[in-house]
């Protein structure tokens, strides 16, 4: 087969070519409608998705997207990449297709000066980040449930990585057409599909002043936390691991430098919070 490969539009013909593959490929995920993916890949204040989409006789077969992000690396504010939709028609599948998108995004995103590209994968897709792509793997996501105060420690650690939040991006983070956030005390918190339980994305720094939304989630005492951060002291807080057999998939961050410094994270050295990618 031969396929056009050509880079992510983001008018409302190829919004809706893109949700269509999206819900073709992800037909659980009740998410993805136009309203959605434009506010996800057209409404994004630190700049529209990149990427790449591969076509056959005018059809969406394959589809890869990166949402631009501001982060701290190494203490520098820098402009990269959240690797994020990756999506391909059922009847190209096994075509080899994923590989060609990627590499063709990266040299994209490179001579856009974008540093890296950062991503979530399940335990499924990290191998091919890994052995296919050449990511570093940070380590696996922390996820602990519990209830309380969340202690950080008092002698903080340089960061290797943070993501980078202002006034616009939270806005535009929280307009999310396909859910609903609660802000209170500078917590950004959402309500999971399980009864009872609260996700905490990101308790912000006082800093950055998040006014509040006080949206109704129901009586959820029990708290739901993912990420990496070592600056909490769990030993003082009230939290417990979830066991990996509780989980339905492992959370691993993996993270690619697109510069010549072949930068690498140490896993302690990191802080990424829920609210830093699509979970909710």
């Amino acid at each position: 087969m031969d396929y056009n490969f050509l880079p992510i539009q983001t008018d409302d013909v190829s919004i809706k070519k893109i949700t269509n593959l999206l819900k073709c490929t992800f037909p659980k995920a009740r998410k993805y409608t136009e309203e959605f993916v434009f506010w996800q890949y057209a409404s994004n204040p630190v700049g529209s998705m990149i990427g790449y989409n591969a076509f056959f006789n005018g059809e969406l077969a394959a589809h890869y997207a990166l949402m631009p992000v501001k982060a701290m690396i190494f203490g520098k504010e820098e402009k990269g990449l959240l690797s994020l939709n990756t999506a391909t028609h059922p009847e190209h599948r096994g075509k080899r297709l994923f590989p060609i998108l990627a590499d063709k995004t990266y040299k994209e995103a490179k001579d856009q000066g974008y540093g890296f590209v950062i991503g979530v994968a399940n335990a499924q897709s990290t191998p091919g980040f890994l052995k296919k792509l050449d990511f570093q793997f940070v380590g696996m996501l922390n996820a602990k449930l519990g209830w309380g105060e969340i202690v950080r420690k008092k002698d903080g650690k340089e960061v290797d990585y943070e993501r980078c939040w202002d006034k616009a991006s939270i806005e535009w983070r929280l307009s999310n057409p396909e859910l609903s956030y609660k802000v209170l005390n500078n917590r950004v918190s959402a309500a999971t599909d399980h009864f009872g339980i609260q996700a905490i994305l990101k308790d912000f720094d006082q800093e950055l002043l998040i006014p509040d939304i006080r949206k109704k989630q129901g009586f959820r005492p029990i708290k739901l936390w993912i990420g990496i951060d070592d600056t909490i002291d769990w030993k003082k807080s009230f939290y417990f691991d979830i066991p990996l057999k509780m989980r339905p998939s492992p959370l691993n961050l993996i993270f690619k430098d697109l510069t010549s410094a072949n930068r690498k994270f140490d896993f302690s050295g990191v802080r990424f919070s829920a609210l830093d990618f699509d979970a909710y």
